[in-house]
Formats: structure tokens, C-alpha cells, sequence
């Protein structure tokens, strides 16, 4: 996005794209802070329907490398990425625990850089919401680590949700700011 950004020529022609994505990005917020529950078990399904096709990608793969060491390598590899697939369905609830922490590291992560590259992006309309992204993003992800592990059956989904509502709500301003230059 922010490569995007840096070519102001085309930006305007581009606005309804990103209201249209501001809009999806609202609609998956509210599912995901109605059924909260159903969003933190899914999200450990999908990552681990990921991991496991992953995981067999890699397991084939290795049977086409030449020499003994990258060989096992990439065939243990494969296997470790089958084996945590496998549990995330056997055991989502134990894996959405694990799944929580990662999030809130990521949600801390992607918030620092909403707000860099809303500071390096002052000269554009609206820049302040997605400030106002990254900033709330970065506490979404510090307050799941304050609350874990106890909130990890239901703050996927909520947090989730959050997230995705500012995120598309930046999105619709600057898409309209953009259609109105």
C-alpha cells in the first residue's frame, strides 16, 4: 500500500477500490465480533488446514533434493508442519492459546508500522485515521498479552474484529478523501 501511495497520479482512480476494500474489511469485523468464539476456533482450523497443505508441500519436496543433509531437513520440516496442522484440529482450543500469543505479537508489529507509514504520509488526506489504526492495533496486541492466556478462547475473534473494522474504516475515508481531491 504504501509503494501505492508514493504514485499520487493514479490515487484517484483508485479510491473505489479502497472504499470497496474498507467495506469487506467492516463486514468480516462485525462477523467476526458476533460470533467471537466461532472466529478464534475458525482462524485455528484455517492455520492449521495451511500448515498441514504446507507441510505435505514440503514433505514431497524433499524427496527432489539432491543429498542426504537437506533431504531429511526439508522432509522433517515437512513432517513438523503436518504434525501442528493435525493439532490444530485436534486440539484447537489448547492451539488458539498458542495462536493468541502469536497475535498479539503481530497485531503489536503491524500497528508500529500503520503508524510509520501514517507519519511518513502526512501530505495525503485522512492520513490521521490510519495514525489512529496503528495506534489502536499496537494496544490490541499489548492488551492480549496483558490477558493471556485466560482470553485466548474468545480474543482472536474480538480483537480480530476490532482490528478489521478501524482498518476498513481507514480505508473508506482515505478512499473518499480521495474521490472528492
Amino acid at each position: 500500500m504504501i509503494s501505492e501511495l508514493k504514485n499520487t497520479e493514479n490515487l484517484p482512480n483508485r479510491s473505489n477500490w479502497f472504499i470497496g476494500i474498507g467495506i469487506v474489511l467492516i463486514i468480516l469485523g462485525c462477523f467476526a465480533l458476533s460470533y467471537q468464539f466461532v472466529a478464534t476456533v475458525f482462524s485455528v482450523y484455517f492455520i492449521g488446514a495451511l500448515l498441514f497443505i504446507a507441510g505435505i508441500a514440503q514433505a514431497f519436496h524433499s524427496f527432489y533434493i539432491k543429498g542426504f543433509g537437506e533431504t531429511v531437513l526439508w522432509a522433517v520440516l515437512g513432517v513438523l508442519y503436518i504434525i501442528v496442522g493435525l493439532l490444530a484440529f485436534a486440539q484447537p482450543v489448547e492451539v488458539s492459546s498458542a495462536l493468541t500469543l502469536v497475535l498479539s505479537f503481530l497485531l503489536m508489529m503491524s500497528g508500529i508500522t500503520q503508524t510509520l507509514a501514517a507519519l511518513s504520509n502526512r501530505n495525503y488526506p485522512r492520513w490521521g485515521w490510519l495514525l489512529t489504526s496503528g495506534i489502536i492495533t499496537f494496544i490490541l496486541g499489548l492488551l492480549i498479552v496483558l490477558g493471556w492466556p485466560g482470553n485466548s478462547l474468545w480474543i482472536l475473534g474480538m480483537f480480530l474484529g476490532i482490528d478489521l473494522i478501524f482498518q476498513g474504516w481507514a480505508y473508506v475515508t482515505i478512499g473518499f478523501a480521495l474521490k472528492n481531491q
